[in-house]
């Protein structure tokens, strides 16, 4: 039968390892949940806030297009073929609302398509999360476990060490030694 041993130096830094182990779980657990926060962010921005703006926006932007195209209809109504009144800033304004209407629909699109993308970013990400936090719940605390009785373990062997060498070097009287029943 084979012997295995540890060959342990130092009790005391596995102590230090399972308190920084210990230590790291913690803080891990905190960052992820600082993660998460962060991760949900932009998600709730697109889903709350921009995708009212944009639409808001829209009617805005159409309401001024409206106007702008009344205001050019009044513009050429009134001018006669004599004044020849080219209702440049009128055209000029319109042009401007058609533009603003135009970005806006960009904008409610590229909010969709993106809502779409960063959620399903978030799911990858909540998947990657969920698997080190089944790390932190399950691993660590069986490896901190698993720590405490190596400590535990060590400490009884140094304790039966020392009293197995004290009984040899300390004999009690009335006993005797090797060197006693040889008669030497």
């Amino acid at each position: 039968m084979s012997h295995r041993s540890a060959n342990v130096s130092s009790i005391e830094a596995i102590r230090a390892t399972r308190t920084a182990l210990i230590a790291f779980t913690d803080e891990a657990a905190n960052a992820i949940a600082s993660l998460e926060l962060e991760a949900r962010r932009p998600v709730d921005w697109l889903e709350h806030d921009r995708s009212q703006y944009w639409p808001r926006e829209f009617r805005k932007a159409s309401d001024a297009v409206s106007e702008a195209r009344l205001a050019l209809e009044r513009c050429e109504l009134t001018s006669s073929n004599d004044q020849r009144r080219s209702c440049y800033e009128e055209r000029k304004q319109l042009e401007k609302a058609k533009r603003r209407l135009e970005l806006c629909e960009q904008k409610i699109q590229l909010v969709k398509q993106w809502r779409i993308k960063l959620r399903k970013e978030l799911e990858d990400f909540q998947v990657k999360t969920a698997k080190m936090k089944r790390y932190l719940d399950s691993d660590l605390p069986r490896a901190t476990a698993m720590l405490t009785r190596m400590t535990e373990a060590l400490d009884h062997y140094v304790q039966t060490t020392i009293s197995d060498r004290s009984d040899l070097a300390a004999p009690t009287s009335g006993t005797t030694t090797a060197e006693d029943a040889s008669g030497e």
